[in-house]
């Protein structure tokens, strides 16, 4: 299978650079609540580290390390590392992720694990979620992104319910429908039912905080992905952390998946210079300041455009 560091560029992709914003802006929030403190990160560098750039920046963390499974990644990896104190880590991840939860120093401080895959829902994903619920340090955090999609879960709507009940085990309803697994609904149905899973395996491990979602997102990127994370506390933590993500501005739980439109670096300057503002921009309003957008892509816009990404291409 060819590295997906060969087919996409991951520091090209408007609508996952506004997923990957929402959350670093919730876990910005929990750090300033003093829920969380002193977070290793750990992750799927590729070769573009764009999370982890992110991660040091914004969040200030300091030890990193990116797990890389193909043999030349893990070389360009070494060579493209952002900062000296990225380690990389040789392996798949259901290799790599036991070694981590035995090392004992790793112990020591919160993890903010964000196991960022570019395939769908599969046994080793559901054993890396065990894994690390079951053994990560108290006041981590853990998110993971699966695609979506319906076809490599199961191509027949029809068998999609009973397999991804094969994987996820209990917390799957007996009843769960074909139309619920179909591909418009299907993201919207894994990430509810991947939040019940990850609270069910932190309740079967008794840990003291439990798991507290709170991370949904979907977005496009060619292809349906779902984001689901919340918190591993320590049992006094919780009342904090619950406090920060139920607040009415928690960006972790956006109410519509993350479709941002396709705009030119002046579209977007001009809208955001009209931007925030009492009374919504409509189409009237985007057609007098020179342009032309569909409602739907103007309340895209609207909903995300403090997250917007600016991307040009420097030629000489």
């Amino acid at each position: 299978m060819m590295a997906s560091f060969n087919v996409v560029n991951y520091s090209l992709r408007p609508n996952k650079s506004i997923q990957r914003s929402l959350v670093f802006d919730g876990i910005k929030t929990l750090q300033a609540s003093s829920t969380i403190d002193e977070l290793i990160y750990i992750g799927f560098g590729s070769i573009w580290f764009t999370d982890f750039t992110l991660a040091h920046r914004e969040l200030r963390i300091r030890d990193m390390i990116s797990i890389e499974g193909d043999e030349i990644g893990a070389k360009r990896a070494n060579f493209n590392r952002p900062f000296k104190t990225v380690r990389i880590e040789s392996g798949f991840s259901n290799d790599v992720i036991p070694k981590l939860l035995s090392d004992k120093k790793l112990q020591s401080k919160p993890w903010l694990m964000w196991l960022d895959y570019d395939r769908s829902l599969e046994e080793s994903t559901v054993d890396d979620m065990r894994a690390v619920i079951e053994g990560a340090p108290q006041n981590s955090i853990f998110l993971m992104t699966i695609n979506a999609s319906g076809g490599p879960i199961a191509k027949a709507p029809k068998n999609r319910p009973q397999r991804i009940k094969s994987l996820l085990g209990s917390v799957v309803p007996d009843d769960l429908s074909q139309d619920a697994c179909q591909e418009d609904q299907l993201p919207s149905t894994l990430g509810k039912l991947l939040e019940d899973f990850l609270i069910s395996t932190a309740v079967s491990a008794a840990r003291p905080g439990g798991f507290l979602p709170a991370f949904r997102l979907i977005y496009k990127d060619g292809t349906p992905m779902v984001t689901v994370g919340g918190l591993l506390p320590a049992k006094g933590a919780v009342p904090a952390a619950r406090e920060a993500t139920s607040s009415a501005t928690w960006p972790g739980f956006p109410p519509m998946p993350i479709i941002a439109p396709h705009l030119t670096l002046r579209e977007v300057a001009v809208l955001q210079a009209e931007l925030p503002r009492k009374r919504s921009l409509d189409r009237k309003a985007v057609q007098r300041l020179g342009f032309d957008l569909e409602e739907e892509q103007i309340r895209a816009f609207e909903r995300y455009y403090r997250y917007y990404p600016a991307f040009a291409q420097i030629t000489t």
